[in-house]
């Protein structure tokens, strides 16, 4: 038995020596694998496709702003005119709407005493501002939602955004388009370098789908208007964007 563990003791260094070499060339030969990939020819395209789609959905965002020199004066005009295009949307002949405030304020306005700015500025009056969210599924009433809620006090419209609630198939399309024309400019330049194309090595991308619209400024009229607000819908462009490297023939 001592003999035994003597010759345990007299191999130990050895083993450890090879135990240490041996990931150092399986980390040398992956090295090695990774610059002869990098080595291989290629080429790097970019494709994009676009898709239209109907939209079916509007959304609105309005604003009730007062002012008063009491910040309880601004916040209680700004409460009881509030109600009142509530009340409006309540009531009104459109159909399946959904209702939602957000974004209350109550700030100080400031001046310069007599117009003389070396002097300390002084509240002169204070303002509210309350903001409505309105979605409503009739896209064809968004110019008489717009005069209601003008009628009833409104004098900020901020955004009018259309969207499509389903664009799962617009969005696959899309980017199916975007591979197909990332393949069809590769294949062109391998074909203009007398190469063949191979497989794709490498891919990239995602589709994007914007909302149709944008911010609208507006204050609210003295008189009803005679015709209603023209608003068109029109249809949202969903765009896809994908980068693909292919490998190609040497």
């Amino acid at each position: 038995m001592k003999r035994f563990n003597r010759l345990i003791r007299s191999l130990a260094p050895a083993l450890l020596a090879v135990a240490a070499c041996a990931p150092a060339r399986s980390a040398q030969g992956a090295a090695a694998q990774s610059v002869q990939d990098q080595q291989l020819p290629y080429i790097d395209v970019t494709g994009t496709g676009s898709v239209s789609v109907e939209t079916d959905r509007a959304r609105l965002s309005f604003a009730v702003e007062t002012s008063a020199t009491a910040a309880s004066g601004a916040a209680s005009a700004n409460a009881d005119l509030m109600e009142g295009v509530l009340s409006a949307l309540r009531d009104s002949d459109v159909s399946d709407v959904e209702i939602e405030t957000f974004g209350y304020t109550l700030r100080p306005e400031y001046t310069f005493p007599d117009n003389d700015r070396s002097r300390p500025r002084v509240i002169s009056a204070y303002t509210a501002i309350n903001n409505i969210r309105v979605t409503i599924l009739d896209i064809d009433a968004v110019g008489r939602m717009i005069d209601v809620v003008i009628d009833a006090g409104v004098n900020r419209i901020s955004s009018i955004n259309f969207i499509a609630s389903d664009t799962g198939a617009a969005r696959a399309e899309a980017l199916a388009a975007a591979v197909e024309s990332a393949r069809e400019e590769a294949q062109a330049i391998a074909d203009a370098l007398g190469r063949s194309l191979g497989e794709p090595l490498h891919v990239r991308g995602g589709s994007r789908v914007p909302s149709r619209g944008g911010e609208v400024y507006a204050m609210a009229v003295s008189a009803r208007q005679v015709a209603p607000t023209p608003i068109e819908a029109g249809d949202l462009t969903i765009t896809a964007t994908v980068d693909i490297r292919f490998a190609i023939g040497r």
